[in-house]
């Protein structure tokens, strides 16, 4: 495996290709491509990973590169590939967050956000527990396992130096991206649903008891049944996650159908 003598021009191309891919892979990949991670060591990880894989892959038919111009071509699609897989298994996580913004914009924490390193920009505290809490639970489960699966078995349907890159696979990702939405709803539904029932019974309240200030009783009560929905509603949301990263460990592959697909 590290005979790298022996290695033919032809074989440390495809070292080279491999390497590519999974350097979109830690780019994209939750977790593997936070930006907490040095810029060396994914880079590092992703030769490591090429020469891993190189002994499985078949490399007999990669074409010869006749120029530099195609091989930027070819490594500009197998870093393609890599960024697909990992943007993949991100869906999870844009969802979680997206969750906490809407929740906390409705328990009325709209405004207590803080900085998200690794997006660079505003986030809510919901949508940050929810992300660090669906961090925990899928690596728990082997998530990260899941990813490097899914990059293996790229390889058996776009093998190293692929020609072809099909059309359907943009509409696909234009679909499965929506998903996150599905998430986030989901996700945030028990807290969503607790919420409107709250903001009718204070409708009734305030109607039927006028002398009550309403809006100073309504923050607080509101900011402590969300929490305390937000809670007990724990287990849900471990069950969402699981359920969701076994969804797209199965349909990675059918994008990756889609790519081969001319």
């Amino acid at each position: 495996m590290l005979e790298f003598v022996t290695y033919t021009a032809e074989k440390l191309q495809a070292l080279l290709l491999i390497s590519f891919r999974a350097g979109g892979l830690f780019i994209g990949a939750p977790i593997l491509g936070h930006r907490a991670i040095p810029a060396p060591i994914k880079a590092g990880f992703a030769v490591l990973i090429a020469i891993l894989m190189i002994p499985a892959i078949e490399t007999a038919g990669v074409p010869e590169v006749a120029s530099i111009w195609t091989l930027a071509l070819l490594a500009s699609k197998e870093l393609l590939v890599g960024l697909i897989i990992g943007f993949f298994f991100s869906l999870l996580f844009i969802g979680a967050r997206m969750a906490g913004g809407i929740v906390g914009y409705q328990v009325g924490l709209a405004l207590t956000n803080v900085l998200d390193p690794e997006a660079g920009s505003q986030t809510s505290v919901v949508g940050e527990f929810w992300y660090a809490l669906a961090i925990l639970i899928f690596l728990a489960v082997d998530g990260h396992h899941a990813i490097i699966s899914a990059f293996a078995d790229s390889y058996r349907i776009l093998p190293v130096a692929f020609t072809g890159f099909g059309g359907p696979a943009g509409q696909m990702l234009i679909r499965y991206s929506a998903y996150a939405f599905t998430i986030a709803i989901k996700i945030a539904a028990p807290v969503m649903i607790t919420l409107f029932l709250t903001e009718v019974a204070m409708g009734v309240v305030a109607r039927t008891v006028p002398q009550m200030n309403i809006f100073i009783v309504g923050i607080p009560l509101k900011i402590g049944i969300g929490f305390l929905v937000l809670a007990t509603a724990l287990p849900v949301f471990k069950i969402i996650v699981d359920k969701t990263i076994t969804y797209l460990d199965s349909e990675v592959l059918a994008v990756m159908h889609g790519l081969g697909t001319v």
